[in-house]
């Protein structure tokens, strides 16, 4: 199959956009390349690290760091006393922060559970707007004579028409446009 380019009506230098990206007989240079390129699919963000987690997390390190040095700084004579005094004496600096990292880890935990949850939930969404962007990427047709992107008559839909000739630049616009207006009043492709 082979279409006309608008610009300058020759199809013998027309070819599908994929096609174009592959073709190692006529490469494309690497900005065009980059500009022609299919939709990015659609990556979950990463879970971010939660403010309050954060904060127990540093009043952990701060309340940690002061029981180590109180211990350093320890001449007390402790010997009259009981073992388990003793034993308190020197690990109840690190109650308070070992007790503050462990909720730290809790509240990090539901967060990142939170935010899965919220991903899941609005992924398919991201997913079908995806496929439609696709679906009109590969519909494009780029014409290597004019460098100019086009998408032929009925190329995306039986009742979608031509478009105009499409700088390179405009291309990853047109093709979100484009996907907009194809599917417009429809749900999920």
């Amino acid at each position: 199959m082979s279409a006309t380019c608008p610009q300058c009506t020759a199809p013998d230098q027309s070819v599908l956009m994929a096609h174009a990206l592959a073709d190692t007989t006529a490469p494309l240079d690497d900005s065009t390349r980059a500009l022609l390129y299919p939709p990015p699919e659609p990556q979950p963000a990463p879970a971010e690290l939660s403010t309050g987690a954060i904060v127990l997390f540093v009043l952990a390190a701060v309340f940690g760091l002061l029981g180590v040095l109180s211990q350093l700084r320890d001449d007390e004579d402790l010997s009259g006393y009981d073992s388990a005094y003793r034993l308190g004496y020197h690990i109840g600096p690190f109650i308070l922060p070992a007790v503050l990292l462990v909720i730290g880890v809790i509240v990090r935990t539901v967060s990142r559970s939170r935010h899965r949850r919220a991903v899941e939930r609005g992924l398919p969404e991201q997913r079908a707007l995806w496929q439609r962007h696709l679906h009109v990427w590969q519909a494009g047709w780029l014409c290597r004579r004019c460098q100019v992107a086009f998408f032929p008559d009925a190329s995306i839909r039986p009742d979608f028409p031509a478009s105009p000739a499409i700088p390179v630049e405009q291309f990853p616009l047109w093709v979100m446009t484009a996907a907009e207006r194809a599917f417009a009043g429809q749900g999920q492709a």
